[in-house]
């Protein structure tokens, strides 16, 4: 988006010399001092008032709330799955991916990941998460002295993606980064779920139960695949009898995502092997 600003302004500032090229700068440092004002991870509120923001220039007060709205909906820890949404981000964040900005840098790799989750095109894909991986990898470098929880889950997540194409082991970076993440922000029920997944990848179960369980600590009930994949790794340490609760607790979930579908019907398999009749749990509503 201030990138799109700033393009709006460079094609009058031919028209209208140096000095007006000047004003467009002076204008979009405002518009980036309001990036570095927003507190992300809590309310995010962009740092001008309504009644500021009615002062600006129209384009000004549109650039800043498509901004706003973008920021608040990629700051949620949940996925998104709206392909609208995803282009409408990738447009915002994506004329603005200049500014150096840790928030908006992850933020964009995060678009372009969920973007390539939707894609139906393997070539597309691929392309999208190497996009991500050069995002993401930036918004570490220019991370500074305040650590960015979403920088490092994103990177973990973009490099988790990339590893299907590149057939590369790199398991250790991933679970590095998403250690990274949990310990900034340990109320990301999500991160907690992927430190574990990584875990369960390396058939270190009790490790991946114990952040399994962390993740279902923070935010009871949050995810299906969560508890599947509990009961996957209890079920893996032969305790039979907790992975079973594990993989009801799972059924009885609704979704939310294409990836809780499928971790429900592997859920709904796993039971009819442990013995367990449909009866016994509740069943499989509104699969993707």
């Amino acid at each position: 988006m201030f990138r799109r600003v700033a393009t709006s302004f460079f094609r009058l500032s031919q028209q209208c010399g140096v000095q007006f090229r000047l004003v467009c700068t002076l204008e979009r440092r405002r518009l980036l001092a309001s990036v570095a004002g927003i507190q992300l991870g809590a309310a995010t509120a962009v740092a001008i008032s309504d009644k500021q923001l009615l002062k600006k220039p129209e384009w000004y007060q549109h650039a800043v709330l498509r901004l706003e709205k973008v920021l608040k909906k990629t700051s949620k820890y949940g996925y998104i799955e709206s392909q609208e949404f995803l282009d409408e981000a990738y447009d915002v964040l994506l004329r603005v991916s200049d500014l150096e900005n840790t928030e908006i840098l992850w933020r964009l790799a995060r678009v372009l990941v969920e973007k390539a989750e939707l894609s139906k095109s393997e070539h597309e894909k691929e392309a999208f998460l190497k996009e991500a991986a050069e995002f993401s990898t930036k918004a570490l470098a220019y991370e500074g002295a305040t650590p960015s929880a979403g920088a490092h889950k994103w990177h973990a997540i973009t490099l988790a993606k990339l590893a299907h194409y590149q057939k590369e082991d790199r398991q250790a970076e991933i679970r590095e980064h998403l250690e990274k993440a949990t310990q900034i922000d340990a109320a990301d029920p999500h991160a907690w779920h992927l430190l574990g997944l990584s875990y369960f990848k390396t058939k270190h179960y009790k490790e991946a139960i114990d952040c399994f369980q962390k993740a279902e600590e923070v935010k009871p009930n949050f995810s299906p695949t969560n508890l599947c994949y509990l009961g996957a790794a209890q079920k893996a340490t032969r305790d039979k009898k907790a992975a079973i609760e594990s993989y009801k607790k799972a059924m009885a979930l609704p979704v939310k995502t294409k990836t809780d579908g499928r971790a429900k019907l592997d859920a709904k398999k796993a039971l009819s092997l442990l013995k367990v009749k449909p009866e016994e749990y509740a069943p499989v509503e509104d699969i993707y």
